[in-house]
């Protein structure tokens, strides 16, 4: 997994996020893109944003140079994703590289347990902001409004420094 035209980052990033997602949970992600965007906040996506022609390696590591976080999407399908191995592990390289290790969010969706993560992951475990997708609507405090308000919070600092026409939106 060579690091292909690495450059370090500017102080100055495009995105507040790139999310990192198998394909096959789209429809989730689409509605996590609307309500994050919806309160100002500038993602990143595949689908969206990379460019056509361009190889996929290199498209992941613009996207996590030009985002100041990085959403894992953790599902039963992204762990099956070799792709999403390799943003995983591009991601810890570029956070050590940058002195950046608290660049890392994880959504633990599908009941997923820590034991069941890729090993780059569990090795940075200590720094990255976990939040759990609400299962249980009977557990107090689980739901998908406390979910997004901890999203937004782990999110927040990162979107007042964005250089775009949306970092001028304030969160609701």
């Amino acid at each position: 997994m060579k690091l292909r035209h690495y450059q370090p980052l500017s102080e100055e990033f495009i995105h507040n996020a790139f999310i990192s997602y198998s394909h096959k949970d789209i429809t989730w992600v689409k509605t996590l893109y609307d309500n994050l965007q919806s309160k100002g906040f500038s993602l990143c996506l595949y689908h969206k944003d990379f460019k056509v022609g361009k190889p996929i390696a290199d498209c992941i590591v613009e996207a996590i140079n030009s985002s100041r976080k990085i959403v894992f999407v953790i599902t039963e399908d992204f762990l099956q994703s070799s792709w999403g191995t390799y943003e995983i592990e591009m991601t810890r390289m570029h956070a050590f590289r940058e002195g950046r290790e608290s660049m890392v969010v994880v959504i633990l969706k599908d009941d997923i347990k820590k034991d069941k993560l890729p090993k780059a992951l569990k090795e940075i475990w200590y720094k990255v902001v976990c939040i759990v997708w609400p299962t249980d609507p009977e557990v107090p405090y689980n739901s998908e409004e406390i979910f997004y308000e901890k999203l937004c919070i782990a999110l927040s600092d990162s979107r007042s420094r964005i250089n775009d026409d949306n970092s001028q939106l304030q969160m609701t």
